[in-house]
């Protein structure tokens, strides 16, 4: 691991995204998470107070991650003479869930929102946030990215399932 208490967290927030992804948050050990990280448990605690603030810092991450792939992608339409567009943002979450980990963990925070409150807060605050980027990036109103919004949960559960989207 790093050597910063800032450096870690970001090391033990990766791995720990990666095991949430496929066990879920209740289906998680902690203890799996310090084990593969080479640390103690109570180590990973004085990182993160709790199980739960461990999860919060991953969806964070996971978000995070989604907006910034958004970002680069509008960026890289500016920079080709292009006007950055909705399609840029649906191209852009696409190549975010190919990641197997971020399309399952970010069905994990949905389904683990449902049971702890304080998750659903920060995955609504960052739902929330990622719709207003869109908004701010491109222009589009509230409709044209509530419709992006809807194509992308589509999106999941069709990748998740395996299934193509209907014509």
């Amino acid at each position: 691991m790093r050597s910063t208490a800032v450096e870690r967290r970001s090391d033990a927030s990766r791995v720990a995204l990666s095991h949430f992804a496929r066990g879920g948050y209740d289906g998680t050990a902690v203890s799996a998470i310090a084990a593969e990280l080479g640390v103690s448990q109570p180590y990973l605690f004085k990182l993160f107070a709790s199980k739960s603030a461990l999860f919060v810092a991953c969806v964070h991450l996971c978000y995070d991650m989604i907006e910034q792939n958004a970002v680069d992608s509008l960026d890289a339409a500016a920079a080709d003479g292009r006007t950055p567009t909705l399609d840029d943002i649906g191209a852009a979450y696409r190549q975010s869930i190919a990641d197997s980990d971020l399309l399952m963990f970010q069905l994990q925070a949905w389904a683990a929102s449902g049971a702890h409150p304080e998750i659903k807060a920060v995955v609504a605050e960052r739902f929330v946030h990622s719709l207003e980027l869109g908004r701010k990036l491109t222009g589009s109103s509230a409709d044209q990215m509530n419709d992006v919004f809807a194509r992308g949960t589509r999106l999941v559960v069709t990748s998740v399932l395996g299934i193509e989207l209907l014509a």
